[in-house]
């Protein structure tokens, strides 16, 4: 299923977008095409899907400690590909691939998007790939029909949001705080106004992320975007308790306790 598909069906339904992120080989590289499973019948909407890389500037120490592991583990961009082959016919939810720019680079960008089309990708988002210096980028993701999630943040200006809305698929990736990933707290008013301002320039779907970790921030920024994105507190959970025999049946209980299911 494509995102602008799954957005439709939940605006139907008259609800918003619950969308995990977990990295790639965390706990392990066998473990990960078992926790999306576990993540997609607990009820999330999108799974965020993230390439391990040793300099992940906008994690915190959560995902930072996460990607690490799975950098030890062995957790690469062909392994990761190995994983989604996998995952293809059994995963339903539409699949974002985060990553930052080096492992495709040095993959080969052109042979990068022919294996995300080859595994029914349905959007990438580069953590640290500027708009700016994005266009090659975008051309060849048009070409092969694959979304591509930019960021805008509380320090973006009104030009550049215009741009970004204007070259984003899928959805606009709103990033809550200025900062690294991690629990935060929020001042909702000022949250509000960004998320406005930004989905007065687009009908794309606004989903923000960073920093959201329990259920009541999720119910009331689900009041005023389109979705939310969720992701160290899932690792966290991960980590706590992945070595416990009934581990996927936990998360699947927290996830669904997280996105309101």
């Amino acid at each position: 299923m494509r995102l602008d598909e799954k957005f439709k069906e939940l605006k139907q339904k008259g609800k918003k977008a619950f969308i995990a992120y977990v990295p790639f080989g965390f706990p392990t590289i066998s473990r990960t095409k078992d926790i999306c499973l576990s993540l997609e019948a607990a009820g999330v909407d999108v799974i965020e899907l993230g390439i391990p890389f040793s300099d992940p500037l906008a994690d915190g120490p959560i995902i930072q400690k996460a990607t690490t592991l799975a950098l030890k583990n062995g957790a690469n961009l062909d392994k990761c590909l190995r994983t989604l082959g996998e995952l293809k016919e059994s995963l339903k939810v539409p699949l974002v691939i985060m990553s930052y720019y080096n492992p495709i680079f040095r993959f080969g960008i052109n042979k990068f998007f022919k294996a995300m089309v080859k595994l029914d990708i349905s959007a990438i988002t580069i953590v640290d790939l500027p708009l700016q210096e994005s266009k090659d980028y975008i051309k060849i993701a048009r070409a092969k029909n694959i979304d591509t999630i930019f960021f805008a943040t509380p320090t973006t200006s009104t030009d550049k949001l215009k741009k970004i809305t204007r070259e984003s698929r899928g959805f606009i990736y709103y990033i809550s705080v200025t900062g690294i990933t991690g629990p935060k707290d929020f001042k909702y008013q000022a949250l509000i106004k960004d998320v406005k301002k930004i989905k007065s320039l687009t009908k794309r779907a606004v989903c923000v992320g960073f920093g959201i970790h329990n259920r009541s921030q999720v119910k009331r920024i689900q009041g005023f975007s389109d979705g939310v994105i969720v992701g160290s507190s899932i690792v966290k959970f991960i980590e706590d308790n992945y070595k416990k025999k009934n581990f996927l049946k936990q998360l699947n209980t927290y996830a669904k306790s997280l996105c309101l299911k």
